[in-house]
């Protein structure tokens, strides 16, 4: 799927000019979100790391889940890839592609292209049991970056407020402080070091951090932390693995070539997976274009619910039993 340049300046020209200068705004807050996430991103090569590790697997990729020692609702992930850097990253950051291999997420939605790399992004996750479900609206941020004079790439999220899509009564906004990852080449010295088979190979560096908002169960964020984003980085790293390698970026290349070609890709997606502000209506909820099936989402609870009801009621049936065995030989006693 492509979207020409004709097509998004028209989908821009459509736009008022105060959303033009929300724009604007946003825009300028790209290099502050990119800075924070770097440091974020690399604060484990420092002395005094806030990180503690929660979980990690060795096979059949390497993946390791921390979390920050002063923010419960903050991660740091990561794992390495079968692949090289640029076809790991235009995976993870097609925000439309996200619920094809990320287990917590229902659909994604594309509001606003911004500019090369930069765009309004809508995410609405599944509802993890007990909780409620929840949304997202990020300013995302794409670029290419230099990591011990290597090129990187970087996808930077953090949530914005933008009245074109309003809170939805039956869904808990998200508040996204920083996410993202950075990816890097992994050196022919480091797959030997770790065992690693093969020739291409990257590392990603994940950021989760934010306020989930509403009551969220400690067994929620240790199922999340330790089940969820494991499998999730587990499948990407599946579908990474059939790609063909790339060291370049396919999504940001184009961002370059843009003004001198008019049918270049600026990020794989449609003209019409763009909302247009004036058409969109606040009270409609965002459009499942990338809704998981519904079949698949029963599925899901039923998962959830043999996950975390069956330990329930068993702990209740015995609880119920030792009572009986208990009354009965008090009655015994009393006899």
């Amino acid at each position: 799927m492509c979207i020409d340049a004709e097509s998004l300046a028209n989908s821009h020209a459509a736009v008022d000019a105060q959303g033009q200068r929300a724009a604007h705004k946003y825009v300028e807050q790209c290099a502050d979100i990119e800075r924070t996430f770097m440091q974020m991103a690399t604060s484990e090569d420092s002395g005094a790391s806030p990180w503690t590790m929660l979980t990690s697997l060795e096979r059949p990729y390497p993946i390791s889940v921390q979390g920050h020692t002063a923010k419960p609702f903050c991660f740091r992930i990561v794992f390495y890839a079968p692949t090289s850097p640029g076809t790991a990253f235009d995976l993870l950051a097609n925000i439309l592609r996200r619920p094809e291999w990320d287990e917590l997420t229902e659909s994604t939605r594309i509001i606003e292209h911004l500019g090369p790399g930069d765009a309004i992004h809508y995410i609405k996750a599944k509802p993890v049991w007990p909780t409620s479900a929840r949304d997202s609206l990020l300013l995302s941020h794409l670029a290419a970056v230099q990591v011990n004079g290597a090129r990187a790439y970087l996808n930077v999220s953090k949530s914005i407020v933008d009245d074109r899509v309003p809170e939805i009564s039956d869904l808990v906004r998200m508040e996204a402080g920083i996410a993202g990852q950075l990816i890097t080449r992994v050196t022919e010295e480091e797959r030997r070091a770790m065992g690693l088979a093969g020739e291409h190979w990257c590392k990603v560096v994940q950021i989760a951090d934010g306020d989930l908002k509403g009551w969220i169960p400690k067994s929620v964020i240790k199922f999340i932390a330790t089940q969820a984003l494991p499998r999730s980085l587990k499948k990407v790293c599946q579908q990474l693995a059939v790609l063909p390698p790339s060291s370049e970026s396919a999504i940001l290349r184009p961002a370059t070539a843009l003004s001198g070609d008019a049918s270049t890709d600026l990020i794989k997606t449609t003209s019409s997976d763009v909302i247009n502000p004036i058409l969109a209506k606040p009270h409609v909820p965002i459009l499942r274009r990338n809704a998981v099936p519904a079949r698949s989402r029963w599925t899901m609870w039923l998962r959830v619910l043999m996950r975390y009801a069956t330990p329930a009621v068993v702990a209740a049936i015995t609880t119920l039993v030792f009572q009986m065995i208990l009354g009965r030989r008090a009655a015994r006693r009393m006899s």
